[in-house]
């Protein structure tokens, strides 16, 4: 969730719980008796007559279009709350012309997945860039046999990321490496 949403959830949450303690402070003081000695004024009983606002000839109009304002107001705001894992275009750094430079990290990724999954050690790779806690993350995965010895996955994973490094700015990603261990019964003829 960005920032922007998380304070205006927390601002509006508090404004709301300040709103709702205060009616029912008021409500039980006022039940109880004690709410005249704050306020002079205060009625004993509320009459409301409904029907001035509800026979009006605007009254549906009305009701309608503020239902639809809330209908949108609420699909906005669970729509803001909707996670986004993405990473959109990295800024790479200016050259000697000027203007802006961007990559889309997302193809030398997968083309980095595919590097490490050609690897003999690796049955099969995946690689992803996403937006883990504030940070920009590629995370391979890749999935290999119970026998393979893992000092040499993780030195070919090393390389496909040092590689990667070159092509991306390692300055805005970190890197994860998922690595699933098959199991026994699992190991059969590596397909192409």
């Amino acid at each position: 969730m960005r920032r922007s949403v998380l304070a205006f959830d927390r601002v509006l949450v508090v404004l709301l719980g300040l709103v709702l303690i205060v009616l029912g402070v008021a409500a039980v003081g006022w039940q109880a008796g004690f709410l005249g000695s704050v306020w002079a004024d205060v009625p004993d009983e509320i009459s409301v007559d409904s029907t001035t606002v509800t026979e009006a000839s605007s009254f549906a109009v009305v009701a309608g279009v503020v239902g639809a304002a809330l209908i949108v107001v609420g699909l906005c705001w669970l729509v803001a709350h909707l996670p986004r894992r993405s990473v959109g275009s990295l800024r790479l750094p200016s050259g000697e012309q000027p203007g802006r430079l961007v990559v889309d990290p997302g193809p030398a990724v997968a083309t980095a997945a595919e590097v490490l999954a050609d690897d003999p050690l690796v049955r099969s790779a995946r690689g992803a860039v996403l937006a883990d806690r504030g940070e920009n993350v590629v995370r391979l995965r890749a999935t290999v046999d119970p026998d393979a010895d893992l000092g040499e996955v993780v030195a070919a994973c090393d390389r496909v990321l040092a590689d990667l490094a070159h092509v991306l700015p390692a300055d805005q990603l970190r890197s994860r490496v998922e690595l699933s261990v098959l199991r026994r019964g699992e190991v059969g003829p590596r397909v192409r």
